[in-house]
């Protein structure tokens, strides 16, 4: 029962977003100089990265200014040097001329799905009805990080965890029977079994903690699925299509924009965490943290402390 009631919220937390997207007829993916937008009805506002635009709203970018705009249906739009670009009434994704890249169409649905997560209003709310009771254990209790309740987008799993002994083990069930146990491990590191644990597309799996001896658990399971076999080669194409994209230095923003997105979509919440700690301070970022960090069940000092761990490190 708590396998099917896991994806049955992971369901109805993104049937918002779908909706949202019929709403939405694209994304500012990033800006740069004196750019705005107008539209019907309201003063120009300044565009920043993560505004959703709507149908007929114009792009007006000034002289030395640059925008870039993802355009429902997978184009993605360079302005460049006082241009006016009026979004289209429908799923135009040819951009005119200014069009210089489009992604693959086996990409756009999934990728959609996340971008209207991540830029919606209440977008942090989708995830909602995944929420678990609040707060944590205070003091050293050991806490699961990651991965919890999400999607793994590729059929591998790295398991970190804070508080607790000085050492535990990970413990990983498939249908109530424990398919690995890992050698006693300190908190705080990140463990990958690797081929030491297959994991299955569209399979469910829960881990736990138990102590270096053996002994009751130190925590609750903790549920985590892989992706369905068509959402990780869906993956590997979009990584693909996204370096490819990522040869200019002015669209950096814009497709790191783009990668959170698509992790948004698959629901794979440890590596939006990841990407987003990695990007530069705005309310996109924040955004995109809020929602990794519902999707997780942490609440935000939890999240901050799995985002450090997360954080490469600076040489």
């Amino acid at each position: 029962m708590k396998t099917v009631s896991l994806l049955c919220a992971l369901a109805i937390a993104l049937a918002p977003a779908a909706r949202a997207a019929d709403e939405a007829a694209g994304v500012i993916l990033g800006a740069t100089g004196h750019v705005t937008v107008e539209r019907q009805g309201s003063a120009s506002r300044p565009a920043s990265l993560g505004m959703k635009l709507e149908a007929v709203d114009v792009v007006v970018v000034d002289r030395a200014g640059t925008a870039e705009v993802y355009l429902k249906g997978g184009g993605v739009v360079h302005l460049r040097d006082a241009t006016r670009f009026t979004m289209p009434k429908t799923a135009d994704t040819s951009g005119g001329r200014t069009a210089q890249a489009r992604l693959g169409s086996g990409s756009i649905a999934q990728l959609e799905s996340g971008l209207w997560v991540l830029n919606d209003p209440q977008g942090s709310l989708l995830v909602s009805p995944m929420r678990g009771d609040a707060g944590w254990e205070a003091g050293d209790a050991a806490v699961p990080l990651t991965p919890r309740y999400e999607a793994l987008a590729s059929p591998s799993a790295t398991f970190i965890w804070s508080g607790g002994p000085a050492k535990a083990r990970v413990v990983v069930a498939k249908r109530r029977e424990v398919v690995w146990k890992s050698a006693p491990t300190a908190a705080g590191m990140m463990l990958t079994p690797g081929a030491a644990l297959p994991l299955s597309a569209g399979e469910v799996y829960t881990w736990w903690l138990e102590p270096e001896a053996g002994g009751p658990p130190l925590t609750a399971g903790i549920p985590f699925r892989v992706a369905a076999a068509d959402v990780i080669e869906r993956t590997k194409a979009v990584e693909s299509e996204l370096h490819a994209l990522s040869g200019a230095p002015a669209d950096v923003a814009a497709v790191d924009y783009l990668r959170v997105a698509h992790y948004a979509g698959a629901s794979s919440w440890t590596r939006v965490l990841e990407l987003a700690t990695g990007m530069a301070p705005s309310d996109a970022r924040d955004r995109a943290m809020a929602a990794a960090a519902a999707g997780l069940r942490l609440d935000p000092r939890t999240a901050s402390q799995l985002a450090a761990l997360l954080r490469p490190p600076v040489h």
